[in-house]
Formats: structure tokens, sequence, C-alpha cells
């Protein structure tokens, strides 16, 4: 071990740091997340929320 007090984890963890600090500056890191999209909920009482396409052909059934 060196007289400084840093052992081999240390070391390690110090030049994770080093790398990852040069990797942000240089736009390298980590891509950014993604927005998540809300998850519907489908429920078969007719009360979900339907898109205009899907509610006239849901008419269009209904009454043909």
């Amino acid at each position: 071990m060196s007289d400084s007090g840093t052992s081999g984890i240390d070391l390690a963890q110090v030049a994770l740091r080093a790398g990852m600090e040069r990797a942000r500056k240089s736009g390298r890191g980590q891509k950014a997340k993604q927005k998540t999209r809300p998850v519907r909920t489908v429920r078969r009482d007719g009360r979900e929320p339907m898109d205009l396409g899907a509610t006239i052909g849901a008419l269009i059934t209904e009454r043909a």
C-alpha cells in the first residue's frame, strides 16, 4: 500500500469519477433519459378514452 492512504478501490473510484467528468465535459456522457409515456389502463366498460378513429369505428360497428 502507498503512504498516501489511497488503496485499490479508492483509486478505482477516483479514476471512474475523473473519466465520467471528462466524458460529461466532452458530451459523450450518458444519454438523456427518454420521457416515459403514461400507462393507460384499458377498461372494457366503455369509459376509457378513445381517439376519434376508434370512436367512429365503434359507432359504425354498433349501428351497422
